[in-house]
């Protein structure tokens, strides 16, 4: 049976993929490394998937009539392609905006400061409303969640 990778797995495999270079298609063909324009056997050259991380969230955790708590979420969008990266770049206030938004509506609702974050409510809540946004987004990862007493 296979097990899925945990949340800090992931984290750690998103940030390695930020810190390693990127290369443009067909670079390594044009530096010697294979047939131009395509792999080994002829296959096309595919390019690494792109993320683009936004800045962290800071949300407040309202319970009655009071801040009971602070939510913290960080948020990386994946891109299909070079131009999907450069529409998330261009678009990435707008997209923040609507990640903020849907991050309160679910502080608001579903968090609380003393029991664990619903990570994937949270995750799908936001993507829907990245997603109205930027429908060309391929995913919406979230790298950290943390509940906290204020």
């Amino acid at each position: 049976m296979r097990t899925r990778p945990s949340l800090k797995q992931i984290a750690l495999l998103i940030a390695a993929l930020l810190t390693a270079p990127v290369m443009a298609p067909g670079a390594a063909a044009s530096e010697g490394g294979g047939a131009e324009g395509g792999g080994a056997e002829g296959e096309p050259v595919r390019p690494s998937p792109l993320f683009v991380m936004l800045d962290p969230l800071d949300v407040p955790i309202v319970e009655g009539d009071r801040a009971d708590g602070r939510l913290k979420v960080k948020l990386v969008l994946q891109a299909a392609d070079v131009a999907g990266a450069g529409a998330i770049e261009t678009r990435r206030p707008e997209l923040r905006e609507a990640a903020l938004v849907a991050s309160i509506e679910f502080a608001r609702l579903h968090a609380s400061a003393s029991t664990p974050v619903d990570a994937r409510r949270l995750a799908q809540d936001v993507s829907t409303a990245l997603r109205r946004v930027d429908p060309t987004i391929a995913a919406v990862l979230l790298v950290e969640v943390a509940a906290r007493r204020a």
